[in-house]
C-alpha cells in the first residue's frame, strides 16, 4: 500500500505544479516535453541495471514503450483541447472514471477475486469522482465536442489496461526503470519534433521558466508511475484493487490541497463526494 501512497501523491503534486503553470504563465508543451527529458533521465539514473540502446530494443517491451510513448504525448494534447472545449472538470472526470476499463480487465483476463464489497467500493468510487470533480454550474457543450472525453475515456484506460498486462507478462521487477525511461524518451522524442516544427512555423522560442518547469514536472511524474508499476507488481494488490484507490486517491488528494494552496471553495456535491471517496477507498481496501 506504501506503493500505492506515494503513487497518489506524486500524480497530485502533478496536479499542483499544473496549477501554478497559470499562475506563472508557462508555456505548457514546452514545459510537458522538457518533463519527459527530465523523467528520462531520471529512470536511467535509478536503474539497477543498465543496457546499451541495441539491448534495449532487443526487449520484449521495447514496442510496448513506443506505443505507450506516444499514446502519452498524444493523451496530453487531447486533454488541453478538451478542457478549452468542453471543461476541465468534464475531462478530468472521463479521464478518471477510465478505471473501469482495467479493473473490467482484471476480472476478465486476470481472474481477479469478485467480491461484492469490492464491487461496492468500485461503484461509490465513480459516483465520488463526479460528485468532487463536477462543479456546481450547467455546463454548456457543443455536441461536436462530446467525441473529446469519449476519447479520453478510452484512452486513459488503455493505458492503465496496457500498463497491467506489460508488468504481467512482459517486464522484470529490475526494468521498470529501463521501462519508463524508455517510453519517456518516446514521449520526448515526439515532443521535441512537435516543437521543432512550430520553431520553424512560427518562430516559437523556448522559454528559460519552461525549462524550470519541466524540471519540476519531470520528477513527480516519473515516481507517479513508478510507484503504480511497484504496486501492480506486489503480490497481495489486484489491480480491480490498485486503480480504483489511485484514482480515487488523487482526485481526493489533489482536491484537499486545492483547498489548502489555493482557497478553492466546494460545493456541498463537492463535499458529499470527498465523504464518499474515503468511504469507497476503505470499502476496497478491506474487500
Amino acid at each position: 500500500m506504501i506503493s500505492l501512497a506515494l503513487s497518489v501523491l506524486s500524480s497530485s503534486v502533478l496536479l499542483v505544479i499544473f496549477k501554478y503553470f497559470d499562475k506563472f504563465r508557462v508555456n505548457t508543451f514546452q514545459a510537458i516535453t522538457i518533463n519527459y527529458l527530465v523523467a528520462a533521465t531520471l529512470g536511467f539514473l535509478l536503474a539497477p541495471i543498465h543496457l546499451y540502446p541495441y539491448q534495449i530494443i532487443a526487449k520484449p517491451w521495447a514496442l510496448s514503450a513506443v506505443v505507450i510513448g506516444s499514446v502519452f504525448i498524444g493523451m496530453f494534447y487531447l486533454m488541453a483541447i478538451s478542457s478549452q472545449k468542453v471543461g476541465i472538470a468534464v475531462s478530468s472526470v472521463a479521464n478518471k472514471m477510465s478505471l473501469i476499463i482495467p479493473v473490467v480487465a482484471g476480472f476478465v483476463l486476470y481472474n481477479e477475486s469478485f467480491v461484492w464489497l469490492k464491487l461496492i467500493g468500485i461503484g461509490l468510487a465513480i459516483c465520488a469522482v463526479v460528485m468532487v470533480t463536477i462543479p456546481n454550474q450547467k455546463l454548456e457543450i457543443e455536441r461536436k465536442y462530446l467525441i473529446l472525453p469519449i476519447v479520453i475515456f478510452l484512452g486513459s484506460g488503455f493505458l492503465d489496461t496496457f500498463f497491467k498486462y506489460i508488468q504481467t507478462t512482459q517486464l522484470g521487477t529490475d526494468e521498470i526503470e529501463l521501462f519508463l525511461s524508455s517510453l519517456f524518451v518516446v514521449s520526448a522524442a515526439v515532443g521535441c519534433i512537435i516543437l521543432l516544427f512550430k520553431r520553424f512555423a512560427t518562430a516559437d522560442t523556448l522559454e528559460p521558466k519552461s525549462i524550470v518547469a519541466g524540471v519540476a514536472l519531470g520528477v513527480p511524474n516519473y515516481f507517479s508511475i513508478h510507484f503504480l508499476l511497484n504496486a501492480l507488481d506486489l503480490p497481495n494488490l489486484e489491480s480491480s484493487v490498485v486503480f480504483p484507490v489511485n484514482n480515487t486517491g488523487i482526485v481526493l488528494l489533489s482536491t484537499l490541497l486545492a483547498i489548502i494552496l489555493f482557497q478553492e471553495r466546494l460545493s456541498k456535491l463537492n463535499w458529499a463526494g470527498i465523504v464518499l471517496a474515503i468511504g469507497s477507498i476503505v470499502l476496497i481496501a478491506i474487500a
